[in-house]
């Protein structure tokens, strides 16, 4: 049930892992398992794609309530895949965080200028990744 926060009118959605989906799109298998593996530790559904094709393709046949996108991928990068998944209707407040294999000055704002929320650096560390999960999957504004 969602529960007024904040005292400016904001509503948040207090949900829990279980009943969030995940979409993992990573081409590399061991990252991929990685990451995967952290996140149903943490209790969460999740869903992999190989590409940002694919990626698409799961977004537009069932419900995801965030998207963990590999920026380095071939044949459509994350900021490709991000700008596409904007453009699909109910994508366009959906959770994308970012992951990075080259975090330095500059990453932050190029993943926000195409239309991603925030940004991980790899390795993904587990604290950072349930945190931000968190923040922008479980206390979502309605």
């Amino acid at each position: 049930d969602a529960q007024e926060s904040r005292g400016l009118g904001d509503v948040y959605k207090r949900q829990q892992p279980e009943q969030c989906t995940v979409l993992v799109v990573e081409d590399n298998a061991i990252n991929q398992l990685v990451i995967r593996g952290m996140l149903l530790k943490l209790g969460y559904r999740v869903r992999t794609a190989d590409n940002g094709n694919e990626a698409l393709e799961c977004l537009q046949r069932e419900r995801i309530d965030a998207v963990l996108l590999d920026c380095q991928m071939p044949v459509m990068d994350g900021f490709a895949t991000c700008r596409a998944l904007r453009q699909l209707p109910a994508c366009a407040e959906l959770p994308v965080l970012a992951i990075t294999a080259h975090s330095q000055s500059g990453d932050r704002e190029r993943c926000l200028a195409a239309g991603m929320s925030d940004y991980l650096a790899k390795p993904v560390k587990f604290d950072e990744l349930r945190v931000l999960l968190h923040d922008s999957v479980l206390c979502r504004t309605a």
